[in-house]
Formats: structure tokens, C-alpha cells, sequence
């Protein structure tokens, strides 16, 4: 079963991928083999979602949103995951590797997700 640690920020999309290389480059130890970052993506606005035509991806879209919305972020504006590839835990723990991306993102600027269901 895999472990994975969704990340969601009102930080725009720019931005993250700076700070998140700054992250990437501090923490090198735990981003070479313990836990895999995949590149942060954009999370649509309303406006942009009425845009869009295929339900089906305007589902997929604004899931997104609500998800960022219903664990308390205000207007979320990306998001990205982690997968934890090495299952024994051995520098830092799911709740450790939160803190490490409230601390570096700002408490106010993120909501971390466990498995994308339970808020760590």
C-alpha cells in the first residue's frame, strides 16, 4: 500500500516551485531516496472552472478546489504530492515531513493531507 502526502497551498504556482527547490536543495537527504516531491501543479479558480467544457475534467478540476477549501485553505491556488518510497520511515515520519513544509511554506500557507483524506 503506498503512502502518499498531498500538499495543498494558496502560494501561486511561480512561487512554490522556488520555494520548493529551496526545500528540495535544504533537505536533499530526504528528497534523494525517502520520500519522492512531484512538481507542484496550478488549482483552478471558479472563474477558470466555468471555462471549462469536458465535465469530466471540470470534476477532476474543482475536486481540487474543494479539497484545498474543506480542510480550512483559503483560496487554494496549488498543490503537489509526496510519496513516501521508503516505507521503514528512517530520517522523518509523515508528521515530521508535514512540519518540515509548514515551517519552510508558512503554517497559514499549506494543509497537508495524509493519503488526501486525513489532515496531519
Amino acid at each position: 500500500m503506498s503512502i502518499d502526502i498531498a500538499c495543498y497551498t494558496s502560494i501561486n504556482i511561480d512561487e512554490l516551485k522556488e520555494r520548493l527547490d529551496v526545500v528540495r536543495a535544504k533537505y536533499d537527504y530526504l528528497f534523494d531516496g525517502p520520500y519522492l516531491m512531484f512538481e507542484p501543479r496550478i488549482i483552478l479558480s471558479r472563474q477558470q472552472l466555468e471555462l471549462i467544457d469536458d465535465r469530466v475534467e471540470k470534476y477532476n478540476q474543482e475536486t481540487k478546489l474543494l479539497t484545498g477549501e474543506e480542510f480550512g485553505l483559503k483560496e487554494p491556488k496549488s498543490h503537489f504530492l509526496i510519496v513516501v518510497n521508503d516505507k521503514s520511515l528512517p530520517e522523518l515520519n509523515t508528521s515530521e515531513i508535514a512540519g518540515v513544509f509548514r515551517q519552510e511554506l508558512g503554517e497559514e500557507n499549506i494543509i497537508v493531507l495524509l493519503n488526501g483524506e486525513d489532515l496531519i
